[in-house]
């Protein structure tokens, strides 16, 4: 087993070569050197090492994002494990690898002291560090410990529920406990429809034999989430342009193509959609913002643990493929909420953190990771089944105005 597999093209060997003897030089092991024995096929050796190691790395440059080959290798090691790609040219990556950020090692010369080096290797190290199993809790005294498959943790958090009283309603672990208020608000002609979200408790994360699943997505934690009211779709561009026209949002960003109107809005940044935001707010006089990650996912299951929001297997007929639809057009959740999993990438509040180790339990964002990149959800019509799911999440440069790139509105200040 090797820690890293390394995919590269073949005209790209001596960088390969030097990138792999300095990070066997880091103490990692690397498979790299893709030379056969006899009776061995390439494509049967590349899946084992794949599967066998921790972290995927995959070298861009102007060829290797042309190759076939590489693209196949980066696919696959993105669901086998960690991908860590990094350019070594300045080259337009693949459209699907567009929000997996990248290692800057354009121009390196092997300097081991190059700051850039030092943040490669130590994502790299983060990585092999998070794929490790977790330490095993010891089990709790069977004479304490409640009865039944719910688990103390869950009967605990349903009976502080109960105990909160009020009519309110929800979804609990998969229990089809009454729940979600379908009230909705919209506060003019060309603002976003709102629906209002009961509070509640949820698992956020993803389980570990879930296919399709990250390290990011873990782990699976309790998150308690106060009610809130969010867009039933994402933001569309008739409802940007009226921000445009207004001047309260300065950019106005290509529709690529797709239409306009009620089309999604897409190229945007996290920025982009904050001014938006601070337009919406003032011009409605209520307190708009963007939706938190725990409020997010909270809102995508409405009230499911399966991968999707309708089940285990990915559908072709629920979510938008090969190009962004009207965002009237999709098949609701059980929240009433169209286009979670599909349609436009989404950013959410959250600055980017690599897992759940330390995250928010009350639904608030996080505020502590690395607030230069902030946290999108949802899949987006150009990608794999696996970013459709509940629990996938990505993270870029919150400048970054991707073609794919969208968003919905969220506020605690309801009628």
């Amino acid at each position: 087993m090797a820690d890293i597999f390394m995919s590269y093209s073949r005209e790209d060997r001596p960088k390969a070569e030097q990138i792999a003897r300095a990070l066997e030089a880091e103490g990692f092991s690397i498979w790299w050197d893709k030379v056969l024995r006899a009776g061995q096929s390439y494509d049967q050796v590349t899946e084992e090492m794949l599967g066998d190691s921790v972290v995927a790395i995959v070298l861009w440059s102007k060829i290797s994002v042309k190759s076939n080959w590489v693209r196949s290798e980066a696919t696959l090691g993105q669901r086998e494990c960690t991908l860590v790609p990094a350019m070594i040219e300045d080259a337009k990556r693949p459209i699907m690898f567009e929000l997996v950020q990248s290692a800057d090692l354009v121009g390196w010369d092997g300097d081991t002291e190059d700051p850039r080096w030092s943040q490669f290797v130590d994502d790299i190290r983060l990585a092999i560090e998070r794929a490790k199993p977790p330490k095993p809790e010891p089990e709790p005294d069977s004479k304490k410990a409640p009865k039944g498959n719910l688990g103390w943790l869950k009967v605990l958090a349903l009976l502080i529920l109960i105990a909160a009283g009020g009519g309110a309603y929800f979804h609990f672990f998969g229990l089809n406990i009454p729940g979600f208020n379908k009230s909705g608000f919209s506060d003019c002609r060309t603002c976003p429809q709102m629906l209002q979200i009961e509070g509640g408790v949820f698992e956020m994360g993803s389980a570990e034999n879930e296919p399709g699943r990250t390290p990011i997505e873990g782990p699976v934690h309790l998150v308690q989430v106060s009610s809130f009211a969010l867009s039933e779709t994402e933001v569309t561009f008739a409802q940007w342009d009226a921000c445009v026209a207004d001047g309260g949002c300065s950019y106005s960003p290509s529709d690529g193509g797709f239409g306009r109107g009620n089309q999604p809005v897409i190229g945007v940044s996290w920025n982009d959609a904050k001014a938006y935001i601070d337009w919406l707010s003032k011009q409605t006089g209520r307190t708009y913002r963007l939706p938190t990650e725990s409020e997010w996912e909270y809102a995508a299951r409405a009230g499911t643990q399966t991968a999707y929001w309708w089940g285990d297997t990915f559908s072709t007929e629920i979510i938008a493929m090969n190009a962004p639809q009207p965002v009237q057009s999709l098949k609701p959740n059980g929240y009433g909420l169209k286009g979670m999993l599909g349609n436009a990438r989404e950013w959410v509040e959250d600055c980017y953190v690599n897992s759940y180790l330390d995250a928010p339990i009350a639904g608030e964002a996080q505020t502590n990771g690395d607030c230069s990149r902030r946290v999108l959800r949802g899949g987006a019509w150009s990608g794999e089944p696996e970013d459709h799911r509940s629990a996938n999440r990505a993270r870029t440069d919150s400048e970054s105005r991707a073609s794919a790139l969208g968003f919905r509105v969220a506020t605690s200040d309801t009628p």
